[in-house]
Order: structure tokens, then sequence, then C-alpha cells
């Protein structure tokens, strides 16, 4: 029975962060349209449908820069409590660890070539996001896209996120020695302090990098909020979890309301510290409350999940080529969504399936090499 119930936790996590992935293909689509774009420039937002879309909690369904803080802090979790489970090695951690993350990044990077080469990235728009994507990819580009530490070449956006994975990844130890030594209200608060004050003054690296370490945080206390969940009257207990679900829904995509009032730079400063405690509960909900569990845990979100990274990193050269052929942007959902889907089916079997193997394989035999050898018997 707790096998089950936790396979099923398991999987409303992977259901999250396929809903995420579903929400940042979405969330590029729509920029192509010009109005919906205009907001993320600095410039007005149309009065009329797009406002709404923009500046209401409707701008959830494709909230793509909340999407990426959410898959920071699921990564987080997920790696620090991967960390604390029987059998882990550190000698088969990082080997296996840089395999999973680079080698669908390399192919992701060739595949945006293959499309960029194949469909150029020419014509009028009148999109300021389609307008701003390179025409073309650079040797300089391709090299700093394969090697991520240094940051992305903007050519195939999704990528500026995986160099604060890389980095995070390889700097789990500390964020693990770190959190073994504070209370984890004081993590939080240092998370959400260090990331508002990185947003302020402009630090990528402050900014993002607290982000991964409210998931450590999380992970910290995962094992005791069962037992607080608990404490909720079964009887109210749905109408807690679906107030407590749509407070951090509204909260999350908080940004986007303030924008007409303080503009760009002010509204994220405001919100931002807010945002994360809301996509901290949001990961909460996913796993504690039922409903949202099951919703999450389905077969279709199941299969989005699987396909969640491959799907992150194939979707935008499909989109802006898309963009690019179609005179009409407002219908480009209707061909970006099931032609990203398929391909990052295909991408998942060809290229991540087969390096997640690997990854195995490498921190299997890392593993085995640092085991100490049988003393000789004499």
């Amino acid at each position: 029975m707790g096998k089950t119930v936790e396979s099923s936790r398991l999987a409303s996590l992977d259901g999250l962060r396929g809903l995420a992935a579903v929400v940042v293909l979405v969330h590029h689509t729509l920029l192509l349209v010009p109005g919906l774009a205009a907001p993320y420039f600095g410039q007005p937002t149309p009065p009329g449908l797009a406002s709404i879309l923009v500046h209401t909690p409707l701008h959830l369904a494709w909230a793509g820069t909340e999407a990426v803080f959410l898959f920071f802090v699921l990564s987080g979790l997920v790696l620090a409590r991967s960390a604390g489970s029987a059998g882990f090695s550190w000698a088969g951690y990082f080997p296996s660890r840089i395999v999973r993350l680079y080698l669908p990044v390399a192919a992701g990077v060739l595949f945006a070539l293959a499309v960029i080469l194949l469909l150029p990235r020419t014509g009028p728009t009148e999109s300021a996001w389609l307008a701003s994507r390179p025409d073309g990819y650079t040797p300089g580009g391709i090299v700093k896209d394969l090697i991520l530490i240094g940051g992305s070449s903007d050519t195939v956006s999704p990528l500026w996120s995986l160099q604060w994975e890389v980095l995070f990844s390889l700097l789990l130890p500390v964020y693990l020695y770190a959190s073994r030594r504070m209370p984890v209200a004081l993590q939080f608060a240092i998370c959400i302090a260090a990331s508002v004050a990185g947003n302020i003054v402009g630090n990528t690296s402050l900014k993002y990098l607290p982000m991964f370490g409210l998931g450590v945080a999380l992970a910290a206390v995962w094992d005791r909020i069962p037992a607080l969940v608990a404490r909720i009257p079964h009887r109210i207990a749905p109408l807690v979890w679906t107030l407590f679900t749509l407070a951090c829904l509204v909260v999350a995509g908080s940004w986007w309301y303030l924008v007409p009032v303080l503009g760009l730079g002010r509204a994220s400063a405001v919100t931002l510290g807010p945002v994360l405690l809301a996509i901290v509960g949001l990961v909460i909900a996913a796993v504690h409350a039922p409903g949202i569990r099951t919703l999450l845990s389905s077969r279709l979100f199941r299969r989005l999940g699987a396909i969640s990274f491959s799907l992150y990193l194939v979707h935008e050269p499909l989109v802006i080529a898309v963009g690019h052929m179609l005179p009409h942007p407002e219908f480009a959902l209707l061909l970006t969504v099931p032609v990203s889907l398929a391909v990052a089916w295909a991408f998942q079997r060809l290229i991540e399936l087969p390096a997640h193997r690997l990854a195995r394989r490498v921190r299997r035999d890392a593993a085995r090499r640092e085991q100490p050898a049988p003393a000789e018997v004499r």
C-alpha cells in the first residue's frame, strides 16, 4: 500500500512537470501574436481579449516564465531526495547526471540547426518576440549551447534554463551541506530573499540558483508533510485543498496583474517572492491534494511528464518555423501543439530514453568502481 501511494505521488510530480512543459509550449506559441508579445517587450497591451489574457489569472495557461521557476523547484526537490536514497553514490551521480542532461541537449541543438536550415527564419513579422529571434545558428552559438555553463546563445531560448540546471546539479553537495545545517524556515527565507535581491540588482545567478534551494528545503521536510496534511478534518479537506490551490494559482500569476500599474521591472520585484512561495504550494498540492494528485497521475499527464524534457528542447524551433509560415498566428496553436508533441515523442524514444539508459549504466559502473576491493585471502 505504501509503495502504491508513493508511486502515485511521484507520478503526480511527473504529471505536473508535463503540464508545465505544455504551458511553455503554449507560451511561445501565443508570443507569435503581436498583441500578446507586446507586454513582454515593455509595450502596452492592446485592449480587449489580449488584455484579458495577459493581465488576469488566464495568463497562467501560458505563464512560461513561472513554469520554468516550477521546473527549478522540482529539480531541487527531486535531486535532493534522490541524494538521500539508499544506494546513492556521488561517484555515480555526477557522470550520470552530465550524460542525462547533455546528450539530449546536444541532440536538441542539432535538431534546432536542422530546422533552421530546412525552414529559414525569413519574412516580415509583426510579433516583437518573433522579430527578436536570431535568423541563424552561428558556430559560436552552437558551441556555447553545447557547453551551457557560460550561458546559452538564445538561438534556442529554452536552453537558458539548462545553464542553471547544470550548475545546480554540480553544486548539489553544497546545497545539501547548507540545508542540513540550518532550520527549514531559514532556508526558505534566505532563498526567497536572495532570489528577490538578484532580480532587483540584475544578478541572474543570485536570482535563479536560490530557486533550486527552495526545492532542497522542501525535500528536508517532505516526509513530515503527510502528518500535517492528516490533521486537516476529513469533512473540510476538499474545500481546504480547493481554496489553497486556487490561492496558489492566483498568486503564481500575480506579476502580470501589476504590470499595467508598476511596469515589468517593479511588478517583478514586488511579486517574485510570493510567486515562488505559491509555486512551492502548488508542488505540495500536486502530491497531497487527492483530486489534483489523481488528475496529474492520470495516463495523459504521465505521458506528458515522460516527454516533458524532450518537448522543452524541441518545441521552440518548430514554433518559430510555424510563425514564419502562418499568415494568421492566432491559429498557430492548432499546428504547434500536435506537431511539437509528435516530435517530442519521437525525440524521447530515439534520444532521451537511450540517454537515460546510458546514464544508469554510467552510474552503476562508477558506483561499482567506488566500492573497495575485497581483502586478499591468505
